[in-house]
């Protein structure tokens, strides 16, 4: 069991947060907005009322202690940025929050957020991703630079090596998993692991990379 807490419960911590309690973990909760947590008080492993920007209170949670710590708010651009920082500065292990623009993003990873989540813009990359092509499962931007991407291999790679399909990439995206038809999956697979109709690749690297390998597909 993992633990995990969400600084700011609005309809995306909320959301999140029931995800995480609905997959078997533990969420600690804070909003600035006491009408907030008596309306969720009893749905979240632990929910309090708090300052979240306040170095104070972020000390007294211990936030080193969790797995991760999610700043789940960015409509106000100044909670979004203090909180990040100060949770960064005493030692959050993992940091992801929540940003409305490019811009804002940029800021989040300057001060040391580990990933940044772009909700609208992710949402639209999948969604445009799964119009144009039906080998496409999912994509994951874990930063600017990197993300990580599910496809389903094309007829000219069946009956292929790992190995013989991924010459050019070695340098810039690596093969993380190959899940069977059968539904068994392999994680870090032997390049020599031969493609077989119904599998389904797993690669992390490079976001140019990875968008002119689905090109190609």
């Amino acid at each position: 069991m993992k633990s995990f807490v969400i600084l700011g419960l609005g309809r995306f911590g909320i959301s999140l947060a029931r995800t995480i309690i609905e997959l078997g973990h533990e969420v600690f909760g804070a909003d600035n907005d006491e009408a907030v947590v008596k309306r969720h008080a009893g749905e979240l492993t632990h929910i309090v009322q708090a300052d979240i920007t306040s170095e104070d209170f972020l000390r007294s949670i211990d936030v080193t202690k969790f797995d991760a710590v999610i700043i789940a708010v960015s409509s106000n651009l100044q909670v979004s940025i203090m909180t990040t920082l100060i949770a960064k500065e005493i030692g959050a292990k993992y940091l992801i929050a929540k940003s409305q623009s490019d811009f804002h993003s940029r800021l989040l990873y300057k001060i040391g957020a580990d990933v940044v989540i772009l909700p609208e813009k992710d949402m639209g990359i999948k969604v445009a991703h799964n119009l144009v092509t039906d080998k496409f499962l999912n994509m994951i931007e874990l930063s600017e630079e990197y993300s990580i991407m599910s496809i389903y291999p094309p007829e000219s790679w069946l009956g292929k090596t790992l190995k013989e399909l991924t010459p050019g990439l070695r340098d810039r995206a690596s093969v993380l998993a190959l899940r069977k038809s059968d539904e068994s999956a392999v994680l870090m697979p032997d390049p020599e692991q031969i493609v077989e109709e119904g599998d389904s690749i797993t690669l992390m690297g490079e976001n140019g990379t990875l968008r002119k390998l689905e090109e190609k597909r």
